[in-house]
């Protein structure tokens, strides 16, 4: 775990607010490939230097160093593009394209080139349209999709996907794709893991909670294994800033003097934590990364005694959080 610390409040206020909306940025998380690449190349063309240009060297050290710049030389050479180390680049003539062709020629994609080689047989060039559509169908589709919100690829969709991605025009007029256009594709939004329309939240919140999927945690006190594993409070500020709606506290009598509720995992040897101290790290984080309710799923081997203690901490620590009628 990583700790901070701040001159004041107010600066460490600023500092979690900002660092949160950089981590719970589930789109920028979830970019495709492509996006990555312009993402660096955006930032390649705004290092230009007080004559306005791009230095060769801000260029190589993004790709690599030492003997290995000879790699990037060359590379830059063969696109028509100024190569030497001490050479400058015009901004206009470092265009994305160029750029996402460098790339290839450091970084190509043979992960890709021995698919497209796999689907047509080593045979040809290029995909035609119904090798295209048998190759989404059987291999990108998730056969688990419902036919009718998900239908199959057809010709109509494999030549939208030609037209998009395909660079060659000759190709593109013919009807079918290259390994440069299939591997854009792939490297896309289109084949990005998640749906990123969904990251963001599109559903109606405002239902009964039996109507949601909601994230839980199973002996959420537990740093690892159940038997004779750590017991740690943490791990309850974790979950929750990780977006987790629903946490277990296995709630047993504390021994000795003070007769404090303890949280462990009964006759499997862990060790224990405060009642009292989860309770608080509960207040702490509930509401940091997600405004939904917190459910606490008690497992309760507590006297009557000790249930008096925890019902006080709830209601002293949790205050107006505190859910107390329907």
């Amino acid at each position: 775990f990583t700790f901070m610390v701040a001159e004041n409040t107010e600066i460490a206020k600023q500092w979690v607010e900002g660092l949160g909306s950089i981590i719970h940025n589930f789109r920028a998380n979830n970019v495709s490939p492509m996006t990555c690449l312009k993402k660096h190349w955006m930032k390649l063309a705004f290092l230009t230097n007080t004559n306005g240009k791009i230095p060769v060297r801000s260029i190589t050290r993004t790709f690599a160093s030492g003997k290995t710049e000879k790699v990037i030389f060359q590379a830059l050479k063969e696109l028509g593009l100024p190569s030497g180390k001490n050479d400058e680049i015009e901004p206009a003539a470092f265009t994305y394209e160029k750029f996402y062709e460098l790339t290839q020629k450091i970084c190509p994609r043979t992960d890709i080139e021995d698919l497209f080689k796999k689907i047509n047989g080593d045979k040809t060039d290029y995909l035609t349209v119904d090798q295209l559509v048998s190759f989404l169908n059987e291999h990108q589709r998730d056969p688990r999709l419902n036919e009718i919100l998900f239908p199959f690829y057809d010709t109509k969709r494999a030549m939208q996907i030609i037209e998009t991605y395909e660079p060659d025009e000759d190709l593109k007029s013919k009807g079918v794709i290259s390994s440069d256009g299939f591997c854009r594709y792939l490297m896309s939004d289109e084949n990005a893991p998640v749906f990123l329309d969904r990251l963001e939240l599109y559903q109606e919140m405002d239902h009964p909670l039996a109507h949601y999927f909601i994230s839980s945690s199973h002996n959420t006190y537990l740093t690892g294994r159940q038997f004779g594993g750590k017991s740690s409070v943490e791990m309850y500020r974790q979950v929750l800033l990780a977006g987790c709606r629903c946490v277990e506290l296995d709630c047993w009598d504390g021994k000795g003097e003070d007769q404090e509720p303890i949280i462990t995992h009964g006759k499997a040897m862990c060790t224990d934590i405060l009642f009292k101290d989860v309770i608080q790290a509960i207040k702490e984080t509930a509401f940091v990364t997600s405004e939904y309710p917190v459910i606490l799923s008690f497992e309760n081997h507590c006297s009557k005694y000790q249930q008096y203690k925890m019902s006080k901490y709830c209601e002293d620590l949790f205050g107006d959080l505190l859910l107390k009628q329907p």
